[in-house]
C-alpha cells in the first residue's frame, strides 16, 4: 500500500486518531459499491484512505470551509486520486445522486463548551455548526436504499443518536465503544447504520487507546494499516 502524504494547516484544526479509527472501522467492511460522500472532510483523509483501499469508488467530498476545499485539492492531487468536491453546508446540500456510503467525523462538541477564537477549529469541532439532527436528516434524503451510514460521535450522545435514528427509520447495525485505557468510561463511538435495514445490532469489543501506559497494540497497527506522511500546507504549492 502506497505512502499517502496528508497536507494540513499548521494553526487550524487537524486531523487525529478518531479519523482513522473511523476509517479502520469502515474497513471492517467489504466496500463492493460505487458511489462514496465524506461530510465535513476536512482535509479528505476519511475519503481518501478508503478511496485508496478500494480504487473503484466514486469518491465525493463536501466541507464547509474554503480552506479546506483547498487541502482536498491539494491531497487530492499529491496521492494521485481522482474525486468531485463540494464547497457547501452539508444543512443546504441537494443532490440527485444517491450515495451507497456516506462517511462522517462530525463536530460533535456540546452547546456550553468553550468554542476556540480560531474559526477553522470552532467550526470543525463545534456541533451548533452541524447538529447531529441536521446531519442525519441530510444523510437519510442522500442515502440509496441499503446504503451505509457510517460515523463516530462522542459516546455520551448514543441515547440521542438511537432517538434521532429511529425517527429517521435509519437501523443501527453495529457500535464499537473507544476508551483511552481501562476502567475509564467510553469517549467515542463509532456507528454503521444501514437503510432499511431489520438486523440487530452487533456490539463489537472495546478498543483502548493505551495499555499499561503505552499505545496499546491495535493502536500501533494503525500506524502501519495507514502509511501516512503529515504536511504543513502552504498556499501557492
Amino acid at each position: 500500500m502506497q505512502i499517502l502524504k496528508f497536507f494540513q494547516f499548521s494553526n487550524a484544526y487537524r486531523y487525529n486518531s478518531d479519523s482513522l479509527l473511523l476509517s479502520a472501522f469502515i474497513l471492517e467492511d467489504n466496500l463492493s459499491k460505487k458511489t462514496l460522500l465524506d461530510v465535513g472532510a476536512g482535509c479528505g483523509i476519511i475519503g481518501i484512505l478508503l478511496k485508496n483501499y478500494y480504487h473503484h469508488l466514486k469518491l465525493s467530498l463536501l466541507d464547509l470551509q474554503e480552506e479546506n476545499i483547498l487541502l482536498i485539492k491539494e491531497n487530492l492531487r499529491q496521492n494521485a486520486l481522482e474525486a468531485e468536491f463540494f464547497h457547501c453546508d452539508f444543512k443546504e446540500f441537494k443532490s440527485e445522486k444517491r450515495f451507497d456510503y456516506i462517511v462522517c467525523n462530525p463536530p460533535f462538541y456540546r452547546q456550553g463548551t468553550q468554542k476556540s477564537t480560531n474559526l477553522h477549529k470552532s467550526i470543525s469541532k463545534n456541533a451548533s455548526f452541524l447538529p447531529l439532527e441536521d446531519l442525519v436528516r441530510g444523510v437519510d434524503s442522500l442515502l440509496a436504499p441499503r446504503g451505509v451510514f457510517y460515523f463516530c460521535y462522542e459516546s455520551l450522545a448514543l441515547s440521542e443518536i438511537c432517538v434521532i435514528l429511529e425517527k429517521y427509520k435509519l437501523k443501527m447495525t453495529k457500535i464499537r465503544f473507544i476508551h483511552s485505557k481501562k476502567g475509564i468510561k467510553a469517549r467515542l463511538v463509532l456507528v454503521k447504520v444501514i437503510k432499511n435495514a431489520k438486523s440487530p445490532c452487533e456490539v463489537a469489543s472495546p478498543l483502548f487507546v493505551y495499555e499499561n501506559g503505552c499505545l496499546s497494540e491495535e493502536m500501533r497497527e494503525l500506524g502501519v494499516k495507514f502509511r501516512i506522511e503529515s504536511y504543513d500546507f502552504e498556499r501557492g504549492l
